[in-house]
């Protein structure tokens, strides 16, 4: 999925779920819950890839973390300063009904919002393993 519009996450604010989402070119059979959540409609071994866009300033030696999220549980979590960021990708292994979302936590820092950009650039998908 992509992300549609960007989204404003307030300073010293952590885990807030990032939002507003639409389905991404060439991923049609795609399912996002009405929670901006992407659905599992089968078990699978999956590859998870996720990339952001995001701006807004960071305290000295500050990074902002990002969680990938099956279901309520952290699977990866990825810390960076940087504003162009590409998740590494994970494995999961999903059963009918899971569901794979995204979190932020940005700064902490003199209450310095976080913008997280919309567009293809910013995407959160998977895709079935090859054995």
């Amino acid at each position: 999925m992509n992300k549609n519009g960007s989204q404003s996450v307030p300073g010293d604010s952590s885990n807030s779920k990032v939002t507003g989402w639409v389905v991404r070119s060439g991923y049609g059979q795609t399912v996002i819950s009405a929670n901006d959540e992407l659905v599992s409609s089968g078990p699978g071994t999956v590859t998870v890839n996720c990339r952001l866009e995001v701006s807004g300033n960071l305290g000295f030696n500050e990074k902002r973390s990002f969680d990938v999220m099956l279901n309520d549980t952290s699977v990866q979590t990825f810390a960076t300063a940087a504003t162009s960021v590409v998740i590494p990708a994970t494995t999961l292994t999903l059963a009918r009904g899971d569901r794979v979302w995204l979190r932020i936590t940005g700064s902490s820092f003199l209450n310095w919002a976080t913008t997280v950009a919309g567009g293809v650039n910013t995407y959160l998908s998977f895709d079935l393993s090859q054995p």
